[in-house]
């Protein structure tokens, strides 16, 4: 298959490895020429493209959400297109309005590195890939991408956007929050911290490019999740503070 990528980031470069070692006939577009130049020396058999290309057989979307709104808005994509975003509902509704072939797409997968520092061809195996196909998406389209779900070794579950971005404010984009609190108590200690710490604030590390995006296009669903678990925090504090321990156990235990 000709696949395009656009964007060489931990997951677009991550994503053209696997499938160029699968045999897909892989280009890439970047705009950092650093970044394609470095993964066209990770792996010789990935072309770089200087522009978006308008002969592929699938285009994946492996940007930043914040461009691809302005790509899916002003690129006429004509062939199958599939992003690999955090989000859905917003960029579903453009791609319904201009009549593309597109499919959600969200691996969960990842690491807190960004663009070559993050590239793991094997970031995906064992993992779930959700999808939800838009309104102009073809059975064929779809039965191309599961091909490349099924080469990256993931495996596909369908959501609707609606559930898909919920889940996920619980879930991932929450706990991105969460994770800021923790990290902003343990700052000053951080010489006296153990993995229970690091692997907690891991997520608090990750791009925050990425995370001021997450808001920008689920903040409603965001804001939400961290309102329920503000709630419950509240409660835990209040049981601590009135010593009621059986009230904390029974919040813990839940």
């Amino acid at each position: 298959m000709k696949i395009q990528i656009i964007g060489a980031g931990s997951i677009g470069g991550s994503i053209a490895i696997r499938l160029s070692k699968c045999g897909h006939e892989v280009s890439v577009f970047d705009e950092s020429i650093g970044t394609t130049e470095a993964l066209k020396r990770k792996h010789r058999d990935i072309s770089i493209s200087l522009k978006i290309c308008e002969s592929a057989d699938l285009t994946i979307l492996a940007v930043p959400m914040s461009s691809e709104a302005q790509l899916l808005q002003s690129v006429a994509f004509e062939e199958t297109v599939l992003d690999v975003a955090s989000v859905m509902q917003p960029f579903q509704l453009i791609a319904r309005k201009r009549k593309i072939r597109f499919i959600s797409g969200h691996p969960m997968a990842g690491n807190e590195h960004k663009g070559p520092a993050g590239w793991d061809e094997s970031m995906f195996d064992g993992r779930v890939f959700l999808l939800s196909p838009a309104e102009f998406a073809s059975a064929e389209d779809l039965k191309s991408v599961l091909e490349i779900i099924g080469d990256l070794r993931s495996s596909p579950e369908y959501l609707s956007p609606e559930r898909h971005d919920l889940i996920v404010s619980r879930v991932s984009q929450a706990a991105y929050f969460l994770s800021r609190a923790l990290l902003n108590l343990g700052s000053d200690f951080e010489k006296y911290t153990g993995p229970g710490y690091a692997s907690t604030s891991r997520l608090g590390r990750q791009n925050r490019d990425m995370v001021i995006d997450m808001a920008r296009f689920n903040g409603k669903n965001i804001a939400s999740s961290l309102e329920e678990a503000e709630i419950y925090l509240r409660k835990i504090r209040v049981a601590i503070e009135n010593e009621d321990l059986n009230e904390l156990e029974e919040l813990i235990s839940e």
